[in-house]
Order: structure tokens, then sequence, then C-alpha cells
């Protein structure tokens, strides 16, 4: 009799937590969709370690999910798209997912996470030519909780999950303290059926590790959400946007910023580079290096698979590059012939799955696109960068 009143009790305990778990999760939801318009232009931990507010902004037709690493940071101006997209000028804000040294890997776990939901959805991937011959911080972008989620996604095929364990399993430190994780990484790849089978068992254990995950993402937006006072009256500011009057503002405004020098490159960064007058570099000298590294470079296998995710996902995507700032890279001692490897290669990269490519290989030679070697966007660049996104949004770019 005792054991029966023990087992009712903890059937009855269960399902309260179950109920519990359920409510706040939607409590946590509809907060989140509530404030996800006031929360956008913020710099919040949330934004880049979690998926919920990803997941919240996907839902509002005037946000526009804006992937990227430096090259979307760097600039501190007002035509940086956060900030000039701020007050809805023409019906939408970019919602910013960025941060020093994301990889393509990273952003293919942001998309994997986001499931369905993302299917006929618009999403900008903002990529950058550094990315594919110097390196990026994968590991200290990573999230556990995306990175779950593309594992054991019920939604994408194995094919790519697998795929995507071989590219995860080359960052041993990001899973060791990711026991769950972890293991069903290493069964993944593996190639027998027991390591299948041991996947497949794994599987609800690391779905519970997902929501546990989920909640406790939640219950950190609530906290920040009852913490700091959130102003829900969002400004917003029909306007037509004169853009060959704003390019003419913004060039005047770069060319003030890069007086001292003849490659473009900002005043406060200028030193680093100014030993290239007394001592120049011979011509063409790097191009053997550049090009290699460029070919083999194993950020190109990253990203593929994210456009394999983007594809699966059934995402609108507009792959967004930026140009290598020519007159500087030859005075390193790349030919412009050399830099070109990396538009080629971009270019076949991203045709394979014939998705919307804008790399403005075009504005190599304008000094003042870019404002250093590693195509971070300059004043001018940005407002290029700007009509691009707002013809995107508008369905006016088209593969």
């Amino acid at each position: 009799m005792k054991s029966t009143v023990h087992i009712r009790a903890g059937i009855v305990s269960i399902l309260l937590l179950c109920a519990g778990m359920i409510g706040f999760d939607a409590y946590g939801r509809s907060l989140e969709n509530r404030y996800i318009n006031a929360l956008a232009p913020l710099d919040i931990n949330q934004t880049i370690n979690g998926i919920a507010l990803q997941q919240a902004a996907l839902q509002r037709p005037d946000l526009l999910l804006f992937y990227g690493s430096s090259d979307v940071m760097m600039t501190d101006t007002p035509y940086n798209a956060q900030r000039f997209f701020a007050t809805y000028p023409t019906g939408f804000t970019v919602f910013q997912v960025a941060n020093l040294g994301i990889s393509s890997l990273n952003i293919a776990q942001y998309i994997a996470a986001l499931g369905p939901d993302l299917r006929g959805k618009k999403v900008v991937v903002s990529i950058s030519p550094a990315n594919f011959f110097i390196g990026n911080f994968y590991g200290k972008n990573f999230s556990t909780l995306c990175a779950s989620k593309l594992v054991f996604s019920t939604h994408l095929s194995t094919e790519l999950k697998v795929d995507a364990a071989k590219r995860m399993s080359r960052y041993e430190d990001t899973l060791q303290n990711n026991p769950i994780l972890r293991f069903a990484v290493v069964q993944l790849t593996g190639t027998s059926k027991a390591n299948r089978l041991l996947y497949l068992l794994s599987w609800p254990l690391g779905e519970l590790h997902i929501l546990i995950m989920q909640l406790q993402e939640h219950a950190e937006i609530v906290l920040y959400l009852h913490s700091h006072p959130i102003d829900l009256n969002i400004k917003k500011i029909p306007q037509t946007i004169d853009w060959p009057t704003t390019l003419t503002t913004a060039l005047a405004d770069e060319k003030e910023h890069t007086s001292s020098n003849s490659f473009g490159i900002e005043d406060d960064h200028w030193a680093k580079y100014q030993y290239l007058v007394n001592n120049p570099i011979a011509a063409g000298s790097g191009d053997a290096d550049f090009m290699r590294l460029v070919r083999s470079y194993p950020e190109w296998g990253d990203l593929e698979l994210l456009q394999r995710v983007l594809q699966e996902e059934g995402a609108e995507p507009l792959i967004l590059s930026r140009p290598m700032n020519v007159h500087l890279w030859e005075a390193l001692g790349v030919s412009e012939q050399a830099q070109n490897t990396y538009y080629v290669k971009l270019n076949k990269t991203i045709n394979q799955q014939h998705m919307l490519l804008v790399d403005f290989h075009q504005y190599g030679r304008d000094i003042y696109f870019s404002t250093d070697q590693y195509s971070h966007t300059s004043r001018d660049g940005w407002v290029y960068i700007d009509q691009t996104l707002d013809a995107f949004y508008h369905g006016q770019l088209k593969p």
C-alpha cells in the first residue's frame, strides 16, 4: 500500500514538474516575442550564446537576421546596418548576431538550431576574405546549445549531421566539458552499426539536455528583462532613402578619417602600416604563399557545410562578402591577380548551391570601401551594404 502511495506521489511530482517546465517555457517565449524589437539594437550575451532571441526575431516580419563577424562590428559609424536601419526607414531593421571571429561553422550551428521555422525566411550571412587565410575564433564563439541542436536535429539529414560532426571533432577542446555532445559526435563520426545505434540511444538524453539549456536561457532572458528597464515604444520613422546623397556624405566623412595615407586606412590604424612607405615589399613576392593558403584553408569546408544547412532548412539566404583592398594588398606583395584567387574560390563554392552572393569585387580598387587589409568596412562601404540589404529585404535581389 505504501509503495503504491509513493508511486502515485512520484507520478504527481513528475507531472507537476513537467507542467511547470511547459508553463515557464511558454512564459519565456511570450516575453521574448513581446520585447524582441526592443532588444534588437542591444548587445546582450543571449543573442550570441543562445537561440531564443533569434527564434523570436524570426517570427517578426520587420526584423532581418544578419549574421557576421568583425566585418559587421568593427567600424563605429551611423552607417553600420544596425544603426542605419534603427528607425525602420524602409519598414525593417536588422537583428544582428555577430561577434569577433565567428566562423561559418558557428553560424551553421545557429541556423540549424532555428530548425523548420527558417523555411522561406530571409537571412543574411556576412563573411570576410580574412576568414579564409587568417583564421577565426570558433572555440570562443562556441554554443553548446546550438551545437547540440544540430547534432540531435530530427529535420537535418544524417549525412549532413555526420559531416558536421567530423568538422566539429577538429575542435576537441569545445567538447571536453560536454560529455553528451561529445559522445554523440564520436558516434556520428564512427562508421559501424554499433556507432549508429549508440547515437540513436543517446538522442533522448541529448534532447533532455537541450530542453534544460533552453529553460536556462529563458530564465536568463527573463531575469535580464526584469532587471533592465526596456522601452517598448519603438521609434519608427518611415522615409525614402536618398542613396546618392548618403553615399556622397559617407565618402566625405571617410576621407576625413583617412587623410594620412593613400591606402584608405583609418588614421588611427595607419601607424601599423607606415613601414610600407620606407620599406616597400617586392611586387608579387607574396603571391605563391597567399594563393596556396586561400585555396587550402579549412574555412571553405565550413562554408560549404553552412550552405547545406541553409538549403536543408529551406532558408532564403544572401551571402555577403567584402572586397579586398587591392592597392594595400599590392603594397603587401600580393598582386591583384593573386587576390582574385579568393573571388574565384568563393563564387565556385557558392554557385554549387545556387545561392545569392554579393561579393563587391568591383570595389576592390576603391580605397575607401575598406579600412584595412582585413576588409573591415568603412563608412562609405557600409552604405553600399545597406543598399544591398534594403534591396534584399524588399525582394529586389535574385540569385
